[in-house]
């Protein structure tokens, strides 16, 4: 992996988040402009890069067994990822509920809204398309075991499995199975697909940008003494974990360093939702994603150094 590469990528990412910060301190970004946002990258840009990954990948039974793989190994990675976090969490004696909180917002990464974009434009298409597979796991981890946790009543329902089913998931299942059956899409789609998927990163960055000087005109209130912890384990204790792990069964190439950068992404938006639903605390989530999403520019490159 070029270093080079990812140093250049992240610092491109630092000064989209600043102007995007720039924009929301002229203009009153509403709910309405982030709800947009977010349907335009999640069901739109990301997507995009899902399909224009498979379009430029032979999907060949290798490719196939590859996926499976990676799928496999972000099952593994997110189950042992909530157990170690949670232990630790026990260990510095923090309260059950709030351990729990702790837990999640160190375990689950943005290996989405972040991480596909960025593992495209440093691994070029299929990258994006492995790491769209590995954020499908994050996904399965989510709406069955996260959810389950969070619910009062400790009971898994069926119907959360619906959630499991969104636009880059189902991109992901259109485009492999149009590979496999041998399907060709049109030039025109395969040039939009590609137009389209670089928004996703850029987007993906101003949006971040805009939440931030709303977010620090109310730092009082929300910021909290133990986000040392949560930041800690998302951004350097997990993967070096998996670097070590890698290392002892002799893993590597890109495809590593991939999974090894995926597991090095700030913590995940969706844990947000997740706690404005089911705790009332979304604003210590916010915090969390925000905290991580800056230091991250610092971390990846760093962790990308340890990798060479």
């Amino acid at each position: 992996m070029d270093i080079q590469v990812v140093i250049t990528t992240i610092c491109v990412m630092g000064i989209m988040i600043a102007i995007g910060s720039l924009f929301a301190l002229k203009v009153n970004v509403t709910k309405e402009v982030k709800y947009v946002l977010i349907l335009l990258i999640l069901n739109v840009a990301v997507p995009a890069v899902i399909l224009n990954g498979i379009f430029s990948v032979e999907m060949t039974g290798e490719t196939l067994s590859l996926a499976a793989m990676v799928f496999g190994i972000s099952l593994v990675y997110h189950m042992g990822a909530l157990g170690l976090v949670f232990i630790f969490a026990k260990l510095f004696r923090f309260k059950s509920i709030f351990a729990l909180k702790m837990t999640i917002l160190g375990a689950l990464g943005n290996t989405g809204f972040i991480g596909i974009p960025l593992a495209a434009t440093i691994f070029g298409a299929p990258g994006g398309f492995l790491a769209a597979i590995f954020d499908a796991g994050l996904s399965v981890t989510v709406y069955t075991v996260v959810i389950y946790l969070l619910q009062a009543e400790g009971r898994f329902h069926i119907r959360q499995l619906k959630a499991v089913i969104n636009i880059p998931v189902l991109a992901i299942i259109f485009g492999i199975l149009a590979a496999v059956t041998g399907f060709e899409p049109p030039q025109m789609i395969i040039q939009l697909t590609n137009m389209l998927a670089g928004l996703a990163a850029p987007m993906a960055m101003l949006y971040v940008g805009m939440l931030l000087p709303p977010l620090l005109k109310k730092k009082e209130k929300v910021f909290f003494p133990e986000l040392w912890f949560p930041l800690s384990f998302r951004l350097l204790i997990l993967p070096l974990v998996v670097m070590v792990i890698f290392s002892l069964i002799s893993f590597d190439g890109w495809i590593a360093n991939l999974i090894v950068l995926q597991a090095a992404m700030p913590t995940a938006m969706v844990v947000a939702v997740l706690f404005s639903r089911y705790t009332s605390e979304e604003d210590t989530a916010v915090v969390a994603i925000f905290g991580s999403t800056l230091l991250s520019l610092a971390t990846i490159p760093l962790i990308s150094f340890l990798m060479l």
